[in-house]
């Protein structure tokens, strides 16, 4: 991640590239919820869809902060821009943008902040820290979508896994689902290994 002064304002910008082509990668940014979801430091307690965006609440963990806003949303599909304006909070806008790159497509987002010159300003620590791990995991799961996707049975439970029911629970509920469900996978395994070395020893 990259802190920038520009002009009045501050901005955080993190990018990475995917796989994909720019179109297939603006039309997943394009759900609003989800993509706000995914988000591995957001635990939103309240989500309110609006004719012009939405409002949430919830708790960021990557600052500690409790917040409850509203943020307009625009769409721009000939840019391949989403532009996210809230109406509380430091952070002022969010903007992501996509291009084309060398085998595949690059993925831009840029938080906007006031401008603070003093680095003691109590402000600084309200500053949003999830930019990086929210881009990492759109990533990951981005990558993961397209390996579940040629599975063609399995892939709708996957999503309505991923993108339902896991979305739907605070991140540190995901981490506790995500460990129950490898240590189920593991004894099962270890509960087979011990039934073929029975088999095979009778």
């Amino acid at each position: 991640m990259s802190i920038e002064k520009v002009g009045a304002g501050d901005t955080a910008t993190a990018e990475t590239s995917f796989p994909l082509t720019p179109a297939g990668l603006f039309d997943f940014l394009s759900d609003i919820e989800r993509l706000i979801r995914l988000n591995p430091q957001l635990a939103i307690l309240r989500w309110l869809p609006t004719e012009w965006g939405f409002r949430f609440a919830g708790h960021n963990e990557s600052n500690d902060r409790a917040f409850d806003l509203a943020a307009v949303v625009d769409i721009a599909p000939d840019e391949r821009s989403i532009t996210l304006r809230y109406d509380a909070g430091l952070k002022q806008t969010t903007q992501l943008r996509v291009a084309a790159a060398a085998g595949g497509a690059r993925l831009i987002v840029t938080d906007h902040y006031p401008h603070i010159d003093d680095p003691a300003d109590p402000r600084v620590a309200d500053v949003d820290k999830s930019l990086v791990p929210w881009v990492a995991a759109l990533r990951r799961h981005l990558l993961a979508r397209q390996r579940w996707s040629g599975l063609t049975l399995i892939f709708p439970l996957w999503r309505w896994w991923t993108e339902r029911f896991m979305l739907a629970l605070p991140p540190r509920q995901r981490r506790i689902v995500r460990l129950l469900v490898w240590t189920s996978v593991l004894e099962f395994l270890v509960f087979l290994g011990v039934l073929v070395v029975l088999r095979f020893s009778a």
